[in-house]
Parts: structure tokens; sequence; C-alpha cells
């Protein structure tokens, strides 16, 4: 039965995900206008409006993506970042504005700069994207934090938003943020970096939080389907786990 699980646990389980985003899908297809309710993210309420703001006060808004590529462990994160990305420069497009984004991988700047174009694309008015909005100050996580840093200190700033791949030294560009009195949101799945911004921001998305981005901002059945699918593979998998501790203990 062990080998089983071992060998078919991941790809029931994926089978199963894909049944129930259809099936929720359809649900909420359905129920109209009405859509499901999850728990309120305080953090993502901060991100509405705030590249409004940024363009009326001249000022530029930064999204940082991390350290992560997008062919490896971290591409869920990064991706998860991509899509916080994707939707300030949707909010942005019809002003011929974008947020910078920056990374320290190159093939992650690449999807970046594709994303902040998108918005554009569906917009009609490609001649406005501002080509270079995506950056890669530099490669590797220090010298991309101080890179960073430098542009905190410098570019007129008005948010700081972090939301991808970061380690310790996210502390870094923190520091320079809180000297220049920006407001933060920060997300990240490496506890050493919630560590650090916990005590720095209220505006935190905590692991899966960062995940559930695209079902939040943008409220689309598919992304409001995909959530609710996970929500529950999460309690099946947690009841299997339970289940296989008491089965242990009654052996």
């Amino acid at each position: 039965m062990n080998d089983f699980i071992a060998t078919y646990g991941g790809s029931i389980l994926s089978v199963f995900f894909g049944v129930l985003v259809v099936v929720f899908y359809a649900l909420f297809s359905r129920a109209g206008r009405r859509r499901p309710h999850f728990r309120a993210i305080p953090a993502f309420n901060m991100l509405r409006g705030q590249m409004g703001r940024a363009i009326e006060s001249g000022r530029d808004l930064h999204v940082s993506i991390g350290t992560g590529g997008i062919s490896g462990d971290d591409t869920a994160t990064t991706l998860a970042g991509l899509a916080v990305a994707e939707y300030l420069a949707e909010e942005a497009a019809a002003s011929g504005i974008a947020p910078i984004v920056s990374t320290s991988d190159a093939t992650s700047a690449i999807v970046a700069e594709d994303a902040l174009r998108r918005p554009y694309i569906r917009q009609g008015n490609l001649g406005d994207f501002p080509r270079g909005a995506a950056c890669l100050p530099a490669l590797g996580s220090v010298p991309y934090a101080a890179a960073t840093m430098d542009l905190l200190n410098h570019d007129p700033v008005l948010t700081n938003i972090m939301s991808g791949t970061f380690g310790a030294e996210a502390a870094l560009i923190d520091q320079a943020a809180n000297n220049n009195e920006l407001p933060q949101l920060f997300g990240a799945a490496d506890p050493r970096a919630l560590a650090v911004m916990a005590t720095s921001t209220d505006h935190l998305l905590i692991g899966e939080e960062m995940y559930a981005a695209k079902a939040y901002l943008r409220a689309q059945l598919p992304h409001l389907a995909s959530l609710r699918a996970a929500d529950v593979v999460r309690i099946v998998i947690a009841v299997l786990i339970v289940l296989a501790f008491v089965a242990g203990l009654l052996k």
C-alpha cells in the first residue's frame, strides 16, 4: 500500500485537483455574479489603487520579484510575484506608465517584461508601453539587494512591493525602504525573510497566500475555481496524514 501511494499518490492528487477545478468552475459559472467567499487577506487590499496614487504623485512604484528563476524550485513563487506586477500594470496601462519591476534572474526579467506588456496589448495601446520597465540591476542575492537599496535611496519611489523569492538579504532592502519611510508589502515563503519583514510591515503575504494573488486581485472564474480546489486538496491531504498517523498508532 505504501509503495502504491509513493508511486501514484502525486498523480492521483493531480487528477483529483483537475476534476475539482472543473467542478468548481461549473458551480461558480452558474452562480453568476455571486462570487465564492474566501477569507480576507488585507495585504491585497493595500495593492488596490497604489498605481493610481503613484501616477498622481509623479513617483514610481517598485515591484521586486526577488532572486528566483522560472525553471527551478522557485518557479511558482516567481510567477506569484509576476501576478502582482501584472495586476499593477493593468491599472497603469491606460496612462502609458508601468511599475518598475526588478529581479536578479535573467529569465525572470524576460518574463516580467512580457507580463508588463500584456495589459497594453489587451487595451490596444502597445505603442505607449514604456520599454525597460523590467530591469536586472544585479546578479546574485546580495548584489541585487545592494542595487535595490540604491534604487530606493535615489529614485522617487512611492511604495516598495516585494513578492517572490527572498532570503536574509531582504533585510537590506527593508532597511533602505524604512530609511525613506516607504510603505511596503512583502510576500515570501522563506522563513528567514518573513522573520525579518514581520517586524517592519503589516502587509505580509505568507507562503500560500502569495499563490492566491490572481484569485484575489482579478477574481476571474478559473482562478477562483483553482483556489477553491487547492483548499479542498489541502484539507484532504491533512485528513489523510491524520488517518495515517492514527493507523500507525493502532498497529
